[in-house]
């Protein structure tokens, strides 16, 4: 008997797929993106080693793909990180009837791939960490990155950005999380023992997810939490998830608003059209509706956003304070990487670390 499966990848890619909704922008400008990108990438890593200080890893694996393929990819490493989840319920699985264990299958494939499928609209690129056993203690995979094609030919004619001036602050970005990850030897190992240590706490028992929502319903009313917290994800969890987790909001926190920063760091200096992209990225993200913000919120997005902006904001002051070597500090060692309640006093920060 194989390994017990929560979803059916299957049905979660044709869903993801017929969700996700390629556009096909032709060949002509994908080939052009991709000329851009060859010229970007290994720009990108120069520009980010000088920016960040990190020791730069290998040359980086890159694709171009279409959206489809994305949400393929991460049903694949979603599988992956779900594992422990699957074998801690699989026993409970199987006793159940197959009908009802064929349903329960594929009402979450379902929703995985509507899920992704939805995501995969928006996003301009992503370095991958799961894929080729990233999770596993111990590995050495350095991961994949990948341009989501149609979506940056997409957004750049759009927004009327100067294609070679996107592709390279994308590049940028994206480049800079493979830095993180890969350049800096304890971070990758420090994000999966986290992520393994809260699925480890995942309880699926009925009566504990009814006391969680109460208790959950409480806290939405405390007007004193913080804004990131108001989630579901955040909501619904228990004392010991709600420290797994802020442990792991620090991190990404971290780990996206130092992206933005080196992007936006690089950009000041070495792309002509960077203000503009900047402006028109900020004017965006802050005209949209009532209801795309009410779906990011369902969805974590709005989570997602809120680390970018801590995480810019704790780099930003630092910055301010010593310069770009107090920002290389970040991922200097372990025990110096700042805390959710120091990224919201970077001086404390500083002064732990001076």
């Amino acid at each position: 008997m194989g390994s017990p499966k929560l979803i059916e990848p299957f049905i979660a890619r044709r869903v993801a797929r017929r969700v996700a909704g390629d556009p096909h922008p032709g060949s002509y400008l994908l080939d052009r993106l991709q000329r851009d990108l060859e010229i970007a990438v290994p720009r990108a890593e120069e520009l980010v080693a000088g920016i960040t200080r990190i020791r730069p890893p290998a040359p980086v694996e890159w694709r171009l793909i279409d959206r489809a393929t994305w949400a393929e990819s991460n049903i694949q490493s979603m599988q992956s990180m779900l594992a422990p989840i699957a074998e801690k319920v699989g026993e409970r699985i199987e006793k159940a009837a197959l009908p009802v264990r064929l349903a329960q299958r594929s009402l979450l494939s379902v929703e995985v791939g509507a899920l992704l499928g939805y995501v995969s609209r928006r996003v301009l690129g992503q370095y991958d960490l799961l894929l080729g056993g990233g999770s596993q203690p111990g590995s050495q995979n350095d991961g994949v990155l990948y341009f989501v094609g149609p979506n940056m030919v997409e957004t750049e004619r759009h927004l009327g950005f100067v294609p070679e001036d996107f592709a390279l602050w994308v590049a940028v970005h994206e480049i800079t999380h493979r830095f993180q990850f890969a350049g800096v030897p304890w971070l990758r190992t420090r994000f999966f023992s986290l992520m393994h240590a809260y699925l480890d706490t995942v309880n699926l028992d009925a009566r504990k997810l009814t006391e969680r929502l109460k208790e959950g319903v409480r806290r939405l009313t405390d007007r004193s939490i913080p804004s990131e917290e108001r989630n579901p994800v955040y909501l619904l969890s228990s004392t010991e998830q709600r420290e797994i987790m802020d442990q792991i909001q620090a991190l990404m926190s971290v780990v996206e608003g130092h992206g933005n920063f080196v992007m936006d760091a690089v950009g000041e200096d070495v792309i002509p059209s960077f203000r503009r992209m900047r402006h028109v990225f900020e004017g965006r993200r802050k005209q949209s509706s009532l209801a795309q913000r009410a779906m990011n919120h369902v969805l974590g997005l709005e989570m997602k956003l809120r680390q970018y902006e801590i995480g810019r904001e704790f780099c930003d002051q630092v910055a301010a304070e010593g310069g770009l070597d107090a920002v290389a500090r970040i991922f200097e060692d372990e025990d110096g990487f700042p805390t959710l309640e120091e990224l919201r006093s970077p001086g404390e920060w500083l002064r732990r670390v001076a």
